[in-house]
């Protein structure tokens, strides 16, 4: 009997990968008009420049060296481009490969979502979540765009796989050191993943033997790794910058969109984030961005949003509110529609992965009431809890800032068809 199963199983896994990029390249194809615009634009710019030897590119920041952009999409779009020979190409060439390696990292994602699921509740879950993760529509939307978020859902699953077979492992350190180095390669494509750090190490730490070494040591490993990573990017920061920059000089121009007078004031978006030269309080450092340097710049938009937060601290909650409706796609399709468009998805595909969400979340609502749900381990759930809150009183935008949080949204889903069928499984986790 084994041995039937075991062919079938393997067959059903690659006929739901196939699916999965079968859909990836047909809404490629379907999309022809696709073009590059806002953060596209910069990683494209960034992959062409390290394709042709050349590094980050200064172009895109003023003739400055710039740590804007985290480099982990860029070199890996760089390496698309170098092995497709599309590096100096019209933009058109360079789209169609960065759009199929997007296809092939989203199929990536499908499958960790399958292994993930199989590791915490067995093959027929892992099944279950594999064929909704083939089809389910935002991701293959994202997917379609070139931008970073499908990579960082590679190195996010991947981290949170490896500590959950850390946790079954007899070897003591391997599992929790691949965890560290997967983790320090998601703080590098998107900054907010230093918030993995705290489940993942919690996830390593024995807490039969609590506080001595042998517990503390393998978190401990796994924190070291991911920091020897992310270091060789923070030593070029502070070489080419002149200032302690662990990754990314983001957060300055987040805040500072959000928090300010006109977004606090618009009756159709409140507390909705706009680019900072559109913003009446900070012109002024617009003004000067050039002769500005890039980390400075950084700073002082920090510093003034943040005042502006502190002398406004209701207005932190009302963006924290309007944001997790944005994050559910509940504060109106047009905003949906205008936030997707930023990353290139067209009205009428927007509004379908809408309508899909929204689908996959009544399920998802659904698998919190089961009892596999219940019994995973706790580091599982505060992963999307902690992406949520590491953007919600920043600024969200659908679908790509919730695509860290779309898997489990799909693992929820999964659970609650595994229930209909098995309403009383024998086993929680394993």
């Amino acid at each position: 009997m084994t041995t039937r199963v075991q062919p079938r199983f393997g067959a059903a896994v690659w006929a739901l990968l196939a699916v999965a990029l079968v859909l990836r390249l047909a809404f490629v194809v379907a999309t022809p008009d696709y073009r590059l615009t806002g953060d596209a634009r910069d990683y494209d710019g960034h992959a062409r420049s390290i394709a042709a030897g050349e590094g980050y590119s200064r172009t895109l920041a003023h003739g400055r060296p710039t740590a804007f952009r985290p480099p982990g999409f860029p070199y890996v779009l760089a390496a698309a481009y170098r092995v497709g020979g599309v590096q100096e190409t019209p933009s058109q060439r360079r789209i169609r490969v960065a759009r199929v390696a997007q296809s092939l990292i989203g199929t990536i994602v499908v499958a960790l979502i399958g292994l993930l699921a199989a590791q915490l509740w067995g093959r027929r879950v892992g099944l279950i979540a594999l064929a909704l993760a083939a089809i389910y529509l935002p991701l293959i939307l994202v997917g379609g765009s070139v931008i970073s978020e499908p990579l960082f859902d590679v190195f996010l699953l991947g981290a949170l796989i490896a500590a959950v077979q850390h946790r079954r492992s007899a070897a003591r350190y391997r599992f929790a050191v691949l965890a560290g180095a997967l983790a320090g390669l998601a703080i590098l494509t998107r900054a907010n993943a230093i918030a993995l750090l705290a489940p993942l190490a919690v996830a390593a730490w024995d807490g039969r033997t609590r506080w001595t070494w042998r517990a503390l040591g393998q978190p401990a490993a796994l924190i070291v790794v991911a920091a020897l990573v992310v270091a060789p990017w923070t030593v070029r920061n502070g070489v080419v910058l002149h200032a302690f920059v662990p990754v990314s000089t983001q957060l300055g121009s987040a805040l500072a969109g959000t928090y300010n007078e006109e977004a606090r004031t618009d009756r159709r978006d409140p507390g909705s984030w706009r680019s900072v030269q559109h913003v009446a309080a900070y012109r002024s450092l617009w003004a000067r961005i050039r002769q500005t340097p890039e980390a400075e710049l950084e700073r002082r938009l920090r510093a003034q949003a943040l005042r502006y937060a502190a002398d406004h601290p209701l207005y932190v909650a009302e963006v924290g509110w309007w944001s997790t409706l944005r994050t559910l796609d509940l504060a109106g399709l047009h905003r949906s529609r205008a936030t997707a468009a930023t990353i290139g998805i067209e009205p009428g595909w927007a509004t379908a992965g809408v309508f899909c969400f929204w689908v996959f979340g009544a399920l998802a609502l659904a698998g919190c009431a089961t009892r596999r749900a219940r019994l995973a381990p706790a580091f599982v759930w505060a992963v999307p809890v902690l992406m949520l809150l590491s953007v919600v009183f920043l600024v969200v935008e659908t679908p790509r800032y919730r695509t860290p949080i779309d898997p489990f949204v799909i693992l929820l889903a999964a659970l609650a068809l595994a229930a209909a069928r098995d309403p009383h499984p024998s086993k929680g986790w394993r």
